[in-house]
């Protein structure tokens, strides 16, 4: 059985639990679907206009987020790796925005990831995802094509480079990932479901390299070996339950040396994620202390 990513299928049902089958992404009709969608926003009425997120600003918060205190990754077992995939889609968002550039004047689409945490349409996704000055309008798109405006931002805090935002969704309930109670040690196996350059919905897998502390952020940071790339910023890393463990912020190449102005040789991309502690302090409304 083939299911399509994209307008043909059936929004946010993309398999029966347990089945064999194999998902298509449609990158080009995604990509042009969401475009189409937030351009639409420009001339509804209605439709929330969010600020981009300012360093300058400090960061707000509501009152704690509540999250339905439920399990949707097998009770605490272990799932399969293609289960781990079925189900982090299903909760995986592209996130972005429109702008206009100052070549020409169409709209542009830049876009990135983030993940549901609850069913009302709740989402975590980067700091600097929000951070886009030039932005006119935010919105998130389903795995299965369908694209709601982000109407607020709940919580944010730039060292740990977190937003928690609204989406507004209406009547329509979203699926949704649990939060694991903690972070995972080094050495236990992770996945990402991520937008690598535009590759929507893409699979990897490695482990927990270590957690660290990062001196510029001046806040903890999880280090993976799981593959990702720009694009992918916002978007979940799952731990073998298929629990939210870390979300993607960044990379770093590390090249062994330079010719002038050119480095070359490169031997490792480091790759940077915020650590689920990070996101229950953000949730629970505790910021962390600013440099």
């Amino acid at each position: 059985v083939a299911c399509w990513f994209g307008l043909a299928s059936r929004p946010g049902v993309l398999a029966d639990e347990g089945a064999t089958s194999v998902f298509t992404v449609d990158d080009r009709a995604l990509r042009e679907r969401f475009q189409q969608e937030l351009e639409s926003f420009q001339n509804t009425e209605g439709i929330p206009r969010i600020d981009p997120l300012s360093s300058s600003a400090p960061p707000g918060f509501a009152s704690a987020i509540v999250l339905p205190a439920t399990t949707k990754a097998g009770n605490g077992k272990p799932l399969s790796s293609p289960e781990i995939y079925r189900r982090a889609v299903q909760a995986t968002l592209i996130v972005g925005h429109l702008y206009q550039c100052d070549k020409c004047s169409k709209w542009h689409s830049n876009l990135a990831g983030g993940v549901i945490l609850d069913p009302s349409g709740i989402v975590v996704t980067n700091y600097h995802v929000m951070k886009a000055d030039r932005a006119a309008v935010f919105g998130a798109m389903t795995a299965g094509g369908e694209v709601f405006p982000i109407a607020r931002v709940l919580a944010a805090s730039e060292p740990d480079d977190l937003a928690i935002v609204q989406l507004k969704t209406g009547d329509r309930r979203l699926e949704f990932l649990t939060i694991a109670p903690g972070d995972d040690a080094a050495g236990t196996e992770v996945r990402v479901v991520s937008h690598p350059d535009g590759r929507f919905f893409t699979y990897s897998a490695g482990i927990v390299a270590r957690y660290y502390f990062d001196p510029a952020a001046k806040a903890p940071r999880m280090q993976i070996t799981a593959d990702y790339a720009r694009g992918s910023s916002g978007c979940g890393v799952f731990n073998p339950k298929g629990e939210l463990t870390g979300i993607v912020s960044s990379t770093q190449s590390i090249y062994y040396s330079q010719d002038h102005d050119q480095q070359k040789n490169l031997q490792m991309v480091v790759k940077s994620c915020i650590p689920v502690a990070s996101l229950r302090k953000l949730l629970h409304g505790a910021r962390q202390p600013q440099p």
